[in-house]
């Protein structure tokens, strides 16, 4: 996985690629280290699309825009993954396609992900159990506590973020698939991705229009299955061979692509207005429909501009941080419904919780700076593998350190980072304008996967 997993990003390895598939993608001496930064960005997407809600009625008309103009994080997150796997595993295949010990690779992927995919959802358990421990008796508890326990492994509801983890299981098991097909359609990943695409769309199109499988079948053809997020990791293996040409392409169009900003936000935002009377806000503000494929793909071509943009433009010591950052990413992507819980729960211990986006900005800033203060203290234990999938980092080993685009990127940046707590004034107020009597699917999961109870 590439949420700080042990393949670095930075590195490459030098061998000739496939026939049909650009030889500038595998210089050794050419560094990938935007995509730490794009890991790291991703990372603060996720935790802000968690914490601005917080405040504020789950039916929230402004909270439904926000956080759907956020819900591009998830599919970044998997493109990375499998960009930086593929990056890394792709030059070791034999003239077969196939990996040399692809049972070896299981095996070390199973125990960097399956070990804290266990750990963390054993945690949230017990954190569940504190927060219900008012009106659950524990004598029943007791009885089905093994029983909810692998519940909850299998079918990635330990916690709202679980699903990515199982989901990448899933993808461990299939890579080295993965990667013989990558060879065999050398010359003709065109024609890979349009049909992945496609598949996509009519996938998010069934679930947004149809039936969103829950339950037993989450993992299997649900939104804790490889199904659902397959374009993502074919896009991120893709790329990954292509990946000087990917790079020069968005480069080339920066300016377009910056220039596209509001039109394309505009754009998302009309979609959520128009089935807002019918679907409600929950429903509106689903990531599981088929436009946010096309809004997911023009963040990331936003994201990765600015994260180019921050590694090349920006100070040594910003450098730094990210690259560094992108080593505990997994671990604060795991651990921030902890951190999150627990500053939520002393606000509002001390009434200091209204529905307020200054609430909302005040819930992200605590509970990244909490998560990355507890990774980066795990990272110095021995619980560092078995928690955030990383080897123990000595007190003597320096961070990882890792060039310009124009001023156009921050500024984008800034504009979109503005219009979150904006959207949340301009509708925080408001409450859907249609209700029911029958949920949504998106209703209807979220009352099945809530957040960690309030305190």
């Amino acid at each position: 996985m590439s949420v700080g997993l042990p393949e670095r990003s930075g590195d490459t390895l030098e061998r000739v690629p496939a026939p049909g598939i650009a030889r500038a993608s595998w210089s050794a001496s050419q560094r990938m280290d935007q995509i730490d930064a794009l890991r790291v960005l991703s990372c603060l997407s996720v935790i802000a699309v968690h914490a601005i809600g917080a405040p504020y009625p789950i039916d929230s008309v402004g909270l439904g825009q926000a956080s759907l103009v956020l819900h591009y994080s998830r599919e970044i997150f998997f493109f990375v993954s499998a960009l930086v796997l593929v990056r890394t595993y792709f030059p070791r295949i034999g003239p077969d396609g196939r990996l040399p010990d692809e049972g070896a690779f299981r095996r070390r992927r199973f125990r960097l992900v399956g070990v804290p995919y266990l750990w963390w959802t054993t945690i949230y358990f017990a954190v569940s159990i504190y927060h219900t421990r008012a009106t659950e008796p524990f004598g029943p508890l007791l009885d089905d506590l093994p029983l909810r326990w692998l519940y909850l492994v299998v079918t990635g509801n330990g916690s709202y973020h679980m699903y990515f983890l199982l989901v990448t299981l899933q993808f461990a098991a299939v890579f080295p698939g993965f990667l013989w097909l990558l060879r065999r359609t050398a010359g003709r990943h065109g024609w890979l991705l349009l049909g992945s695409g496609l598949l996509q769309l009519a996938t998010l199109a069934a679930y947004h229009w149809w039936l969103l499988p829950d339950n037993g079948w989450r993992g299997l053809l649900g939104d804790a299955s490889l199904l659902c997020y397959q374009f993502w990791l074919v896009l991120g293996g893709v790329a990954a061979l292509h990946l000087s040409r990917w790079h020069a392409v968005l480069m080339r169009w920066r300016v377009l692509v910056i220039l596209m900003v509001p039109v394309m936000t505009a754009g998302l935002l009309w979609t959520y207005w128009a089935q807002l009377p019918s679907r409600g806000a929950l429903g509106a503000s689903s990531p599981l429909q088929p436009l946010m494929v096309v809004w997911s793909l023009y963040a990331l071509a936003v994201l990765y501009l600015v994260a180019v943009w921050l590694m090349r433009s920006g100070a040594p010591a910003v450098r730094a941080a990210f690259s560094y950052g992108a080593q505990l990413s997994f671990g604060v992507y795991l651990a921030h419904p902890l951190v999150l819980d627990l500053v939520l729960s002393v606000g509002r211990r001390l009434n200091a919780v209204p529905p307020a986006a200054t609430t909302s900005v005040a819930l992200f800033l605590l509970t990244v700076l909490g998560t990355v203060a507890l990774c980066a203290v795990l990272h110095r234990t021995r619980f560092s593998a078995q928690l955030m999938g990383r080897n123990r980092r000595r007190p003597g080993d320096p961070p990882r350190l890792s060039g310009r685009t124009s001023r156009m990127v921050a500024l984008s940046a800034a504009v979109l980072a503005a219009s979150v707590p904006a959207m949340l004034m301009m509708g925080s107020g408001k409450r859907e304008m249609v209700i029911t009597d029958v949920p949504s699917p998106p209703a209807a999961l979220q009352t099945l996967r809530p957040p960690l109870p309030r305190v």
